[in-house]
């Protein structure tokens, strides 16, 4: 669906949900939500997760999401906007510093626990795997084996199942702060949601983080986080809870 409800260069405040798990899952909770973003015309709304960008827009198609104001995908490493879809050529050019893809291919080759993801996962600045849970290898020594080859990037396990190797700059919460930069926005103007690993550095320091009531264990760390609330609603309740919480986008971050 089209139909951009508001020029991002107006909003004075960002909600940015992960997807699966967070944004979907509970239509009716996604329709109050989504009213919820109507009545609040200069709340900017975005996306970030994992799922490439025909992915995300099939996704939010299927699920009559309007077209958000920006979406982060394949894990942070991409920022489309609006209705045109226009990608941010700047942040692409800054996630090549030290970028090696095919070192990293090589480096993870025949790692016992790692097999690749079918090649439409794939992407110029993301290396995707699946992770067998009999035997996974832990991210630390995968990130360990990357250093040991001077190769610039960091490691992202999800559900204990999805593991992403993406460039050293590149992340959701790394995109969500260009982004901000980029806008003149606050971080204390931006709220973020999420339920798994890879939304993890989305969450905390002036940026507000709510983790939805279905979250993943990985997420257990993060509860004596400043500025991160678990809400006990489940998807997008789960935001509407955290917004409330914070009275967003009311005075509660100041």
């Amino acid at each position: 669906r089209q139909g951009v409800r508001r020029a991002l260069p107006t909003a004075d405040h960002l909600l940015i949900s992960d997807i699966d798990n967070t944004l979907i899952g509970d239509p009716a909770g996604l329709a109050t939500l989504m009213e919820w973003l109507r009545e609040h015309p200069r709340v900017a709304f975005g996306v970030a997760t994992g799922r490439n960008l025909k992915q995300t827009m099939e996704i939010l198609a299927e699920n009559q999401v309007p077209r958000p104001d920006i979406c982060i995908t394949d894990v942070g490493t991409r920022i489309i906007y609006g209705s045109k879809l226009r990608e941010d050529q700047d942040w692409a050019a800054h996630l090549h510093y030290r970028w090696w893809r095919e070192g990293v291919l090589q480096a993870l080759a025949k790692i016992p626990g790692l097999r690749l993801q079918e090649k439409f996962t794939q992407s110029a600045f993301k290396v995707s795997y699946y992770v067998d849970p009999k035997r996974p290898p832990t991210a630390k020594d995968l990130q360990h084996r990357l250093r040991e080859r001077q190769i610039a990037a960091h490691v992202v396990l999800s559900h204990n199942r999805f593991l992403d190797v993406l460039p050293i700059r590149a992340s959701k919460g790394h995109a969500i702060r260009f982004l901000a930069f980029r806008w003149g926005l606050p971080l204390r103007a931006v709220l973020t949601a999420g339920d798994s690993g890879n939304d993890a550095d989305m969450m905390g320091g002036e940026i507000c983080g709510v983790i939805v009531g279905n979250h993943s264990p990985e997420l257990h760390g993060l509860r004596d986080k400043h500025h991160i609330y678990f809400a006990s609603a489940h998807h997008a309740w789960g935001i509407l809870e955290g917004i409330q919480h914070y009275r967003f986008p009311g005075q509660a971050h100041a």
